[in-house]
């Protein structure tokens, strides 16, 4: 089944990198942004000038506002909610509302206790958060996560007292905390090794936890090694609760293959993007549609076959050159 995307619109982004560094050499990379409307696209991204800041598309008109460090507002993770956007680091948060460029600031009742969460952009529920944190001394790694809650009302946030990697059983779970545990709580010096699952994605819906894992393979050097993907549903404690889609055994097989994977924001579909043009989907994205499992090929429009999703929104995709280009394309099957 095929999945054709027609062009609405089309704009050229003036003085904006959107993308610094491709999503093919690690999991943390170019996930930082997400649709919030069928019109409407937000990035955490730099200027010409290497200022940090929020890019947002709206309407065909876009803005570009400057988050710099030395003001206090210097934050990495780039949620949505109801009302805005939600920028956050740490121990600092910030809140900008939808069609403004004033940002407030965000109590933090109860900070994380990562060393280091990533900038992928999760998916919540109820004003619950997953965000996907670094317990190794891997730079580009994906490998934990925890939660917190915002509470709108008070304007605050709060961590959770958990940092879980991704188990596929309760027991390699114990053993894993055993060694942590008898190491002092210091990761590095484990007499466990373990070759921690990276999270590529993760979301909340109706309840549920889902992650998307793009094999134990960080260093881009090690890419060659990607032994699987796999769509699961998880327990707050990380484990295996359920595998619904996937692949393993890559390693071998014949020729380079490894994917990486971003839950749509709509969360009807996983948006699938090959790292290598050596398998049978020849560097192709392609859509996993969660709710009955089938895996549709893309169709992009004419002129744009270079061009990668980075979103869905009710049937509208938006498409970029991953340059200066955003273009917003109608889904119809076909």
């Amino acid at each position: 089944m095929k999945i054709k995307l027609e062009k609405l619109m089309d704009r050229h982004i003036e003085g904006i990198t959107l993308f610094e560094v491709s999503y093919k050499f690690a999991p943390i990379y170019a996930k930082n942004h997400f649709a919030r409307a069928k019109d409407e696209f937000v990035i955490y991204c730099i200027d010409s000038e290497k200022n940090k800041g929020v890019f947002w598309l709206k309407n065909n008109e876009y803005k570009f506002i400057p988050i710099n460090a030395d003001d206090g507002r210097g934050a990495n993770l780039l949620l949505n909610i109801d009302d805005g956007i939600i920028l956050i680091s740490k121990d600092k948060a910030i809140k900008i509302e939808a069609d403004s460029e004033v940002y407030t600031p965000i109590n933090i009742e109860k900070p994380c206790i990562a060393e280091n969460i990533t900038e992928i952009s999760t998916l919540g529920e109820n004003e619950n958060y997953p965000v996907i944190c670094c317990v190794s001394v891997e730079a580009m790694a994906a490998n934990s996560f925890t939660f917190f809650k915002y509470d709108k009302d008070k304007n605050t946030i709060k961590f959770e007292d958990i940092l879980q990697p991704i188990f596929t059983t309760e027991n390699t779970m114990k053993r894993f905390f055993d060694a942590l545990s008898e190491s002092g709580g210091l990761y590095y010096k484990m007499d466990f090794k373990y070759n921690y699952p990276q999270i590529g994605s993760m979301m909340i819906k109706d309840d549920a936890i889902y992650v998307f894992l793009e094999s134990d393979i960080v260093n881009p050097a090690g890419l060659s090694t990607y032994k699987y993907y796999w769509y699961v549903e998880i327990t707050k404690d990380g484990v295996y609760k359920k595998k619904i889609w996937g692949a393993e055994r890559l390693d071998k097989l014949q020729g380079k293959r490894g994917v990486r994977g971003k839950f749509s924001a709509d969360k009807k579909y996983l948006i699938l993007s090959p790292i290598f043009k050596t398998d049978e989907w020849k560097g192709k994205q392609k859509l996993l549609r969660l709710s009955d499992l089938k895996l549709l090929d893309i169709t992009l429009p004419r002129g744009y076959s270079k061009f990668r999703v980075l979103d869905i929104f009710d049937e509208n995709a938006f498409i970029s050159d991953e340059v200066d280009k955003i273009v917003l394309c109608k889904m119809t099957e076909g």
